[in-house]
């Protein structure tokens, strides 16, 4: 409806003006709509994250001892950082090595006197045939045979208990010893001494400054032709030029920002400097990944009424076309619909077209 609104405005000027330019024909330059490679990147912002962050926690209840790092310090891997209670887990922890130790006799003690019963059991038994043997005596030894049977068992089920619970003293002591998990440098302390901490309490968060990486939010309509392993380039705020490639992307839509996550790696050892957490720097994400598409000079559209037109050029004569555009390519156009290779279209002088009109090339199209 708009485009025969935008034709009949046309065809008026044509009635006023056709006495002026009658078989005058228009000075005109063209320019060849093209089907061209789409190799093009926009620009997203991004950030350096450490692949190794982690943010040391208490596993134990109780008093912080001793706190043997302070914020900025490198430490190695398994560097005893932090006491809790130490004291108080050793010391439970050796009560219950003794308490596994009294089990441990306590059943070798059962299994003993089960052996004996069994022993004199045995020799009541071979007397059965002479008058040595006392069936009460005989009665007896079997009733105690399963007796201690029963205590055997109720000892070796203690044992079992006793051994869980010395395992689990024995950890909970191993955890009251904060210990680096991995070599990084100690960016925030969160704990003092004298402090009572729950499990769970953040103690220490340690970053792992020697293997980093690119993270970003990319709009989700870029994100379907990267993938794993796809090549990107990256540049600091002071122009350094980083090759990284595709780690990870994201499977879920940030249902707000309507971006979805990707993960970098690039090569650390040949930068000039060494990069911050948390520093931003600029992706160039390509885009089309060099799919062709027709395109049109960026001269030739005429917007009216919010619609995007050109002139045709056919047998000198020119004619309006509707233009459905996509994405701008350098001082193109990606045209979706309305024009094909090859056609001319009029990039200087269409202003003042009218629909039908002659016109003279000035120009040679490519």
């Amino acid at each position: 409806m708009i485009f025969i609104k935008i034709f009949l405005g046309i065809a008026l000027n044509t009635i006023i003006f056709s006495s002026l330019h009658s078989q005058m024909p228009t000075l005109v330059e063209v320019d060849k709509v093209i089907e061209q490679p789409i190799n093009q990147s926009v620009p997203v912002i991004g950030s350096i994250l450490p692949k190794r962050e982690s943010n040391l926690m208490s596993s134990v209840a109780g008093r912080v001892d001793k706190v043997l790092v302070e914020e900025g310090d490198s430490v190695k891997k398994g560097k005893v950082l932090a006491f809790i209670d130490i004291k108080n887990y050793e010391w439970l922890y050796e009560i219950s090595s003794s308490n596994l130790l009294k089990a441990k006799y306590n059943y070798e003690k059962t299994k003993t006197e089960t052996i004996i019963n069994d022993l004199d059991l045995k020799r009541m038994e071979a007397l059965k045939s002479t008058s040595a043997f006392n069936a009460s005596i005989f009665d007896k030894l079997e009733n105690t045979k399963l007796i201690l049977k029963s205590k055997e068992e109720i000892a070796l089920a203690e044992l079992n208990i006793e051994n869980n619970k010395n395992k689990i003293a024995k950890l909970n002591y191993e955890k009251s010893i904060i210990k680096a998990p991995f070599t990084g440098i100690i960016e925030q302390r969160m704990i003092e001494v004298g402090e009572v901490v729950a499990v769970g309490t953040p103690m220490l968060n340690l970053v792992d400054k020697s293997d980093l990486e690119v993270f970003a939010e990319v709009p989700s309509f870029r994100i379907y032709g990267l993938k794993k392993g796809s090549p990107i380039k990256i540049r600091t705020t002071d122009n350094i030029n980083i090759e990284g490639t595709i780690r990870a992307i994201g499977a879920k839509e940030n249902p707000t920002t309507r971006t979805v996550k990707i993960y970098l790696d690039f090569k650390q050892d040949s930068l000039p400097r060494k990069l911050l957490v948390g520093e931003n720097i600029n992706l160039s994400i390509p885009i089309d990944f060099g799919r062709k598409a027709v395109t049109v000079h960026k001269d030739a559209i005429l917007k009216r009424e919010g619609m995007s037109l050109v002139y045709l050029v056919k047998e000198n004569k020119v004619e309006v076309k509707p233009l459905k555009l996509g994405e701008a390519v350098g001082n193109r156009f990606i045209v979706i619909k309305g024009l094909s290779n090859k056609d001319n279209v009029v990039i200087k002088g269409n202003e003042r077209l009218r629909p039908g009109q002659e016109v003279n090339i000035i120009n040679n199209s490519k």
